[in-house]
């Protein structure tokens, strides 16, 4: 096979890679974070109230359109990655997206006519910030040696975090100024970046493969995840006369269609034989049990996104006297301590794992997590200490820290460089399905938690404040998610309801429920519940993450070796592949099967011989040394390498003469755990002996 990527470029070269994927993980994260403290200055921008229900809609768009096509694309991106070129697919992703921000930040009109054009451009930057995340980490597996991934990843980490906390900054400075350039402050470091991408990235080697798009799987990938997301979205929407969207039929079928959609999806992309969902990768237990904690992860971390976030700026702040059209900012320096441990402990998450490996780093820091979402549950939530507060975060910080790079590593060293851009895409898919999902869980969560007193509280505080009966009956019928949304994104609750609900108050009531601590008083006894069954579920997320993360088992990097001397007989049949030199931490001479045992292919003459057909793929003798295997050494290499009995084995060793047929042999492929280097072998062979017909 020929030799990994890093093998054979610069040191200049990676620190321009690195580089690159600094600048894109940047730009992502401050995009996310600086346009939600900015939406208030956009829709006044455009002339759209969150009061209405066409500005409510295209301000929920806005904030979710993003990270929506991320999910939905990043998987197709990572196909046709690995197939075209991962530089080139990063660095045109590059040009999508910071032409897209200028497109945002020059939207011309007014109204609503504005708002849909920003929500389209929204749509355009996600499937560049696809385009650009799907392959960052792919990039630096493929340039960077085993050895030192985890701290390149970990460099990563650290421009996520700092532009979550930069973009709240940057963006709530700039949208004092005119919102357009929360947009248009992304122009000129995505110019930099393009440039420097297409002088380093882009002339990287192209795609490792070449196959056919799977338009079908591609489809129902698509639709399968837009039902779903558009259910979870809707589900966090008034509906009746509940707080809720969950009584809606429309959101229970729109998860239903997708969530058969998505079932099917596997079933027939398993019978495909190069699938858009590259569903053999979930054969390497390493893979599977690395992206299944990952998703568990960033479901608990929308507690840390959205749930403290909600908490500070709907009840902590505004009781210590900060108005709400600062609290967005605020909420994001009060998270700082998360953010900063992060960033510290993300590379040395990167060392730990050459010593420890993944499983351990990894599961340490999901416990960690755990443990400090447990920890907030011993704090009330008006007036405690920001110490133990800051404390906690930090303990957060410290657990994301250590489980992202060594996670992202064990996932992507596991699987053949040609698939990293998939693997990738479906890790980065599964990220942002439960950062949305998460919003939803948390959501009904805190509602529920709150719904029997919620309603009560907060129209006692009303008759309180000299509210009249009947007005304040409008004001508790409107869906307290109206208002905690506004309190979310720096808008006065209490304005917000009153405004909605149509009603004229006398300036003096007015005043008196206008307070900055009005709100916070009244909702707060009723909300505690709900936060703590949120901390208490972000807590179970977690340690389910630590234990599909210690379940990965044994950790070892994908073999990927290269040939020093090979001689070819007259006949072009391979003789002997003398040498082979290991680049990866893991013995030339053992190979792991589909019961995670250890094959000792130094004695196995036939496991040798379909072995060294796998090293030499991709080169020019790669269609003889795959033609020169038999039928029947090919079955005995797919039993002993996915777990088959010993008996079965043997049998096949035993029979004389015997040649299988190559649907015998798709047939038995399909109910077997066969490793993905084998596959390769597979279906490598079938082409040869369909084209040889």
């Amino acid at each position: 096979m020929q030799k990994e990527l890093w093998a054979s470029i610069s040191e200049d070269q990676r620190r321009s890679v690195l580089i690159n994927a600094f600048l894109g993980a940047l730009l992502g994260s401050m995009n996310v974070s600086s346009v939600v403290i900015a939406l208030p200055a956009i829709l006044r921008g455009i002339g759209l109230s969150i009061n209405s229900s066409i500005g409510f809609m295209i301000m929920s768009w806005i904030m979710f359109a993003y990270p929506l096509v991320m999910a939905i694309t990043v998987a197709l991106i990572g196909r046709l990655s690995d197939m075209y070129g991962r530089g080139r697919v990063f660095t045109i992703g590059d040009i999508v997206f910071t032409v897209s921000s200028l497109l945002l930040g020059l939207t011309p009109g007014y109204g609503a006519i504005a708002g849909f054009q920003l929500v389209a451009y929204r749509f355009i930057q996600g499937l560049g910030g696809a385009m650009m995340f799907g392959n960052s980490a792919a990039l630096i597996t493929d340039v960077y040696p085993p050895e030192r991934r985890g701290v390149a990843q970990g460099v990563v980490g650290i421009s996520f975090s700092a532009g979550s906390v930069f973009g709240l900054v940057v963006g709530g400075l700039l949208a004092t100024i005119n919102w357009r350039w929360v947009f248009l402050f992304n122009a000129p470091i995505g110019i930099i970046s393009i440039i420097w991408a297409y002088k380093s990235v882009y002339k990287l080697p192209s795609g490792l493969t070449r196959a056919k798009i799977d338009w079908v799987g591609a489809s129902l990938l698509t639709i399968s995840l837009v039902l779903l997301l558009m259910g979870l979205m809707l589900s966090m929407m008034p509906y009746g006369g509940s707080s809720l969207g969950w009584g809606n039929p429309m959101v229970w079928v729109l998860l239903g269609v997708g969530g058969v959609l998505f079932a099917s999806l596997f079933v027939i992309e398993a019978r495909i034989t190069e699938p858009i969902l590259r569903v053999r990768l979930f054969k390497i237990r390493q893979f599977t049990y690395g992206v299944v904690s990952s998703l568990f992860l960033f479901l608990a971390q929308g507690a840390n996104v959205f749930v403290l976030s909600l908490l500070l700026q709907a009840i902590y702040l505004p009781l210590h006297g900060i108005p709400y059209t600062d609290t967005p900012l605020w909420a994001g320096i009060y998270l700082i301590p998360s953010s900063i441990a992060n960033a510290i402990f993300a590379p040395i998450g990167g060392k730990l794992l050459n010593k420890f490996g993944a499983r351990v780093v990894s599961t340490i820091g999901a416990v960690l997590l755990g443990i400090s979402f447990e920890l907030l549950t011993l704090l009330p939530i008006t007036n405690f200490s920001y110490v133990w507060f800051a404390v906690i975060l930090f303990i957060m910080g410290i657990g994301s820290g250590l489980f992202q790079s060594p996670n992202l590593v064990s996932i992507l060293s596991a699987v053949p460089p040609t698939e990293r851009s998939a693997a990738s895409g479906l890790r980065s898919a599964m990220q942002n399905i439960g950062l949305l999902m998460s919003f939803a869980i948390f959501l009904t969560l805190i509602l529920t938690g709150a719904s029997t007193v919620l309603t009560q509280s907060i129209y006692r505080a009303l008759l309180g404040a000299g509210v009249p009966m009947a007005d304040a009956e409008k004001l508790v019928s409107i869906p307290p998610v109206y208002a905690l949304f506004a309190a979310f994104l720096g808008y006065d609750p209490i304005k917000t309801l009153v405004e909605q609900a149509g009603i004229s108050l006398p300036s003096s009531v007015f005043s008196n429920i206008d307070k900055l601590t009005f709100f916070p008083s009244a909702i707060a006894p009723a909300m505690a519940v709900g936060f703590y069954y949120a901390y208490h579920t972000a807590a179970i997320l977690a340690v389910l993450a630590a234990v599909f993360s210690y379940l990965r088992g044994r950790e070892a990097f994908h073999h990927q070796q290269v040939v020093e001397t090979v001689q070819v007989s007259t006949n072009k049949a391979v003789k002997v592949v003398e040498q082979v030199k290991t680049i990866d931490p893991v013995s030339s001479n053992k190979l792991v099967n589909g019961d995670g045992r250890d094959i000792d292919i130094k004695s196995d003459s036939v496991l040798r011989k379909v072995y060294a057909a796998y090293l030499l793929m991709n080169t020019e003798l790669s269609e003889t040394v795959l033609s020169n295997i038999s039928s029947k050494e090919l079955v005995y290499a797919i039993a002993a390498m996915s777990g088959l009995p010993d008996w079965f084995i043997e049998f096949v060793n035993n029979i004389d003469d015997c040649q299988f047929g190559n649907s015998t042999i798709e047939s038995l492929i399909k109910y077997v755990n066969v490793p993905g280097w084998l596959s390769e072998v597979i279906n490598g062979w079938l082409k040869v002996k369909s084209s040889n017909k």
